[in-house]
């Protein structure tokens, strides 16, 4: 995001060092065509407009749209990639935000092979907004986390004390039962904008519950992290990472280095007033976290602004962290996994706001 609000897309060969100007070496789409929860895959760009989902490549004059697909009145919730050429949807209607959809899309020809509005019964009739937070195929089952929300006034809104984790059989999509969590609530988040879970090299699966103001807001209820062990459906009740406890603050966003390690980011909740300056303040810190001992260290990093970021990349033995920090430098800050050293990268000009998002294109 641009100063003056646009959005701009820079693309590069390597972000271990070096300058770019955005406006020299970046290509501008339109706020209409384009936020922060695009999905990219592959040198393609997809994203959910006007009752379409769309795919784009990017050229040098802007993104190009090659396909659409029929999508009328929904937005994403969630996204699963069962392959490189399997894309899953869970949609959730405009009208109500009580209707859910799964949306199995070939990437490749562009076309909707399964496509089902799926029943999850309410657990209260005051809590009418559904909220999908994570998805996964696990033991050869679908496994849906979701919670339930309702309207306080225009500009706020709160959850129920609870999460659920649904199992459906991957085929027909027929329940299978419903898990019921109270240890802490709003699992995972929208995960086009920011990632929230991932499977371990044993194929444990771990998911972050996310009840800060920025998302559940029901913060009496801890950030925590959960585990669905390999060889089952369920959650472990015998796991239960509290990050609030140690942190004393609520996190969102969670990334997978290897090893049963992983990034948090953490809000500072003394730096800002309330959700209207929680973008806005230089208040996020990223933690290491082992999923072992489930104990947290601070990593030695410029406090970040903005409140939901797809902002870690991981690979090649490295974690990329884009920093948007309050000398106004927008920057990649890089940790190495092994050694533990840190030390800044590529680096954008200030007609940067903020760093949204950093994807490996291909």
């Amino acid at each position: 995001m641009d100063k003056d609000l646009g959005n701009t897309i820079v693309t590069s060969n390597q972000i271990d060092s070096g300058t770019l100007d955005i406006q020299q070496n970046g290509v501008e789409i339109p706020t209409q065509q384009f936020d922060r929860s695009i999905i990219i895959k592959n040198n393609k760009f997809y994203f959910l407009r006007e009752g379409r989902f769309r795919k784009y490549i990017l050229e040098t004059t802007g993104l190009k749209e090659i396909g659409q697909l029929p999508m009328p009145d929904q937005h994403i919730e969630n996204i699963n990639w069962l392959n490189n050429d399997t894309l899953l949807l869970f949609t959730s209607d405009n009208k109500t935000n009580r209707r859910l959809w799964y949306t199995k899309i070939a990437i490749k020809s562009f076309k909707i092979v399964q496509q089902h509005e799926l029943k999850i019964p309410s657990s209260a009739p005051d809590f009418n907004i559904i909220s999908i937070g994570f998805s996964t195929i696990h033991q050869q089952k679908l496994l849906i986390g979701y919670t339930f929300n309702k309207i306080i006034n225009e500009t706020d809104f709160t959850t129920i004390d609870t999460f659920y984790v649904a199992t459906l059989d991957k085929t027909t999509l027929k329940l299978k039962g419903i898990q019921k969590e109270t240890r802490s609530t709003y699992p995972g988040g929208v995960n086009t904008v920011q990632s929230y879970s991932f499977n371990d090299e044993e194929g444990n699966y771990y998911f972050m519950a996310c009840p800060g103001i920025a998302l559940g807001n029901i913060p009496s209820k801890p950030t925590a992290i959960f585990k669905i062990d390999q060889k089952s459906t369920q959650i472990d009740p015998n796991y239960f990472f509290d990050l609030t406890a140690q942190t004393h603050n609520h996190a969102y966003g969670m990334w997978y280095l290897g090893n049963h390690q992983a990034i948090v980011r953490s809000e500072r909740k003394d730096r800002y007033t309330d959700f209207s300056d929680h973008h806005s303040t230089y208040q996020f810190e990223y933690f290491l976290v082992d999923l072992s001992t489930k104990t947290t260290r601070k990593l030695n990093l410029p406090f970040d602004k903005g409140t939901r970021k797809e902002s870690v990349l991981v690979e090649n033995g490295k974690a990329y962290i884009t920093i948007d920090d309050n000398s106004d430098k927008h920057q990649v800050w890089i940790y190495d996994i092994k050694s533990g050293e840190i030390k800044v990268g590529l680096q954008l000009d200030q007609a940067t706001d903020f760093i949204v998002r950093i994807d490996r294109l291909n």
